[in-house]
């Protein structure tokens, strides 16, 4: 792509702008707001984005804890950075709002690039009605079932994961195949009921809000896929509650067979959990719902302000942050899925992973972001996570039973929105 300070910005300055923003000249500083780790993994792919856009400099900040907030007041006055993430679970609160520039306007023209990003996540970033493009999906969460070979191999069950899949092919058969891998009080099957109900709604295409914007918590099925989650508790196949020093040693101890994640949960394994274990890890596919076994746990998208003084230099750097090979390939070191289609057939991202027993993971990863159902977003879909999570809770320590708890999260968000 062409540096962005050629373009005759005379023609440029007329393109609807507000809130004191301009599109510059293309060079200059320009300022990104992101989160740890992001912001290491920027500064490591940085040096080849000026290499090649040698009149633009880029300054990163993260923030931790505080960034949603951070950000929301920085919309709201028409104020702070060039250029700004967002995570998954609150892209559609911003989304909704004013203040990220509209990316399918020229000089950005970012629709038409829209069948060059996972379908799934285009949803995301763009107003079906008006067209808008707030900003391009950076990665996804492709998910799949994590699991661990010498606890399968231990137990005689098949190892490699097209034959996990086919005796896991669906929660049936995840169920009963799994039994061989508990131990009463000392091993289970999974952990994580809140993360079972979110994969199980995920794949029968239920978001949070059907496309009325009628909450949809206390639906048949979030409400049988929880009664799932309490019958595999009652079973002793759920790990009991435990702290994240805990659960971290349980990981590393080979204390939980199985996880359900997105991709970049094999970089925590990496990383934090259980580094000393490469080898003894494999990821198949997930057991389906009704033929359905991808799902999308994850993702972050990048856009520019509006209140950006240089949203030329800004834009050439989202675009190069979503497409570049160099920022993408350190994405997927960090175990983030690029969200751009055309990386998952390059060399880097297909090949053995010594980690996984020299498995190319992208062939699980792959497949699921290729048959991924669009979600129906919502602005209050961080509202509803936050309920539904309540109920979960609620549920797994005997609070509340399965309809009642969610009836209340569905009560409880429906006097939040009204």
């Amino acid at each position: 792509m062409a540096a962005a300070g050629v373009v005759g910005a005379g023609t440029l300055t007329g393109c609807g702008l507000n809130r004191d923003g301009a599109l510059g000249d293309g060079t200059g500083e320009i300022t990104v707001w992101t989160w740890p780790d992001n912001d290491r993994m920027f500064l490591q792919t940085i040096p080849s984005f000026e290499r090649r856009y040698p009149r633009i400099k880029v300054r990163v900040q993260g923030f931790s804890g505080t960034f949603n907030s951070k950000l929301l007041g920085a919309l709201v006055s028409g104020t702070g950075p060039d250029v700004a993430m967002v995570e998954i679970t609150n892209v559609s609160n911003f989304k909704s709002k004013p203040g990220f520039v509209d990316l399918s306007r020229k000089p950005f023209g970012a629709a038409a690039m829209a069948g060059k990003y996972a379908d799934f996540s285009w949803k995301y970033v763009a107003d079906d009605r008006s067209g808008r493009i707030f900003a391009l999906p950076k990665n996804t969460g492709p998910g799949g079932m994590f699991y661990r070979r010498d606890l399968f191999e231990a137990a005689g069950l098949p190892t490699s994961p097209a034959d996990v899949h086919a005796a896991m092919r669906d929660w049936p058969t995840f169920v009963s195949t799994g039994r061989k891998l508990a131990v009463k009080g000392e091993r289970w099957l999974l952990d994580d009921p809140g993360q079972l109900v979110a994969v199980l709604r995920n794949q029968a295409g239920v978001s949070y809000f059907d496309a009325s914007g009628t909450p949809q918590l206390d639906s048949d099925v979030v409400a049988n896929a929880l009664e799932f989650a309490v019958g595999l508790q009652k079973d002793g196949l759920l790990a009991p509650d435990m702290s994240s020093q805990e659960r971290g040693a349980a990981i590393n101890e080979g204390a939980i067979a199985t996880f359900f994640s997105g991709n970049w949960f094999g970089g925590l394994l990496k990383a934090q959990y259980a580094p000393k274990s490469a080898g003894k890890w494999g990821v198949a596919l997930a057991p389906a719902t009704d033929g359905v076994s991808a799902f999308n746990y994850g993702g972050d998208f990048i856009g520019v302000l509006q209140a950006s003084t240089n949203q030329l230099a800004a834009w050439e750097f989202v675009r190069w942050v979503t497409q570049d090979p160099v920022s993408l390939a350190a994405m997927y070191g960090r175990d983030l899925y690029p969200a751009w289609k055309p990386a998952w057939k390059s060399d880097w991202i297909n090949k053995p992973d010594p980690y996984y027993a020299n498995e190319n993971v992208n062939t699980v990863f792959s497949e699921v972001s290729a048959t991924m159902r669009p979600p129906v977003t919502n602005p209050n879909d961080a509202l509803a996570s936050t309920a539904l999570s309540n109920a979960v809770n609620d549920v797994v320590h005997g609070v509340r039973a399965v309809r009642a708890a969610l009836r209340k999260a569905q009560d409880d968000l429906e006097d939040k929105i009204s």
